[in-house]
Formats: C-alpha cells, structure tokens, sequence
C-alpha cells in the first residue's frame, strides 16, 4: 500500500501532462517485460499462458487496468487525499465479497472494523449535506473494481501459479489498453521519463507484493 501510494503521488504530477491511457500503457509495458521475464526465469513461459480459470483471468486483468485507468482519472479532478480518503473503502468491499463470493469467516471483529470505516466514508461524503460531487463515485468505483480483483486472485491464486497470475494480467492488460494509449502519445521531457519510469516500476512491484500475499 505505501508504495502504491507513491506511485499515486506520481500520477498526481504526470496526469497533468500526460493523458491517462499513454501512462497506464507505459506502466504495463514493463509490466510485460517483468512478467514475461520471470515466466523465462523459472522456465515456464508457455506453461504460463495456461490456466484453469482462463476467463475469470481475463476478467480479472480488465478490471486491474480498468480500476488502474479509474485512479488516474479521479486525481485530475480530486485531490490525493481524497481520492485515497474515498479509495480507502475498499477493504469493507472485499470483505463484504470475501464472505458472500469465498465463503470465508468474517467475524464480528471484522464487521465491526468494516462498519466502523464506512461511517467514516460516510462522514468524507456527507450525503445528507447537499455537497455530494459525482467525482467522488470515481473513486468508489476504483475500489469496488479493486476489490473484486482481489477476491478473484484469492480465488484463482489457488489454482494457478504466480507466473501465470502475472503473465495473464501483464499481457490482457497491455494489449488493452495499447489501442488507446498509443493514438494518444506525446513525448516526455527526460525529467518525465524518469517519473514515467519509477511509476511504471512502483506499479509492478506494488502489484507483485499484493500477488505473493
């Protein structure tokens, strides 16, 4: 999560300049190369194109470069803070779909915590005071995205391997998104492409952290 958020900290900057689809198409271009990579490193490049879940895969790897593309977008019109304010809502959402879709036992525990965080999304939105601004749905949906995503590689990760939960998502997304990030191109300053470089890095580490846990 801390180096998620650096990296949003970065998009922040870049999106100022940069339209959303060219950024998030660098992103999973070296995502490619590192998946790919690894897949060759441990001898499993074709074995990782194979999956027992290869449509809940696909599914999976949209909505990862969907909520990606979602991020982006809600901080040109909201601030970090609050986009990561609204964002933070997710882990109520996965735990509302870890017990309805897994199966798995939530406890009264959790469900207290959970309840406890919506009412400070509720106090963040403040439906009830007539200042409700339809951006803030931006991020709500990167969440829910985002928790879905992390309920589908609960469930896949237990029948498909790293690599393959790696290729799938890194080559689904890239070739995804390539359609409109590259009409949409425009030539960074080397300042830039530094900042392109080290968002585009954060991203796949952040996302193989999440993947291992």
């Amino acid at each position: 999560m801390l180096i998620f958020a650096s990296q949003d900290g970065i998009t922040k900057v870049l999106v100022k300049n940069f339209p959303v689809a060219q950024l998030v198409m660098v992103r999973y271009w070296v995502f490619v190369v590192f998946a790919l990579g690894y897949a060759d490193y441990q001898g499993r490049v074709k074995a990782s194109f194979r999956s027992n879940h290869p449509c809940l895969q696909i599914i999976r790897a949209l909505l990862a470069a969907g909520e990606t593309i979602l991020f982006a977008v809600g901080l040109r019109y909201l601030g970090l803070a609050e986009m990561h304010a609204l964002y933070a809502v997710f882990p109520l959402m996965t735990l509302v779909l870890a017990g309805g879709v897994l199966g798995e036992f939530i406890g009264l525990r959790r469900w207290v915590a959970a309840a406890i965080g919506f009412t400070g999304t509720l106090i963040i939105l403040r439906p009830g005071a007539g200042v409700f601004e339809l951006t803030a749905l931006i991020p709500l949906l990167a969440a829910l995205g985002f928790a879905v995503f992390n309920v589908l590689t609960r469930r896949i990760s237990q029948h498909d391997s790293f690599a393959t939960n790696m290729v799938f998502m890194a080559s689904v997304g890239a070739l995804t998104i390539t359609f409109m990030g590259l009409p949409a191109w425009g030539t960074p300053t080397p300042v830039q492409a530094l900042l392109l470089g080290f968002f585009s890095l954060a991203g796949v580490v952040a996302q193989i952290l999440l993947i291992r846990h």
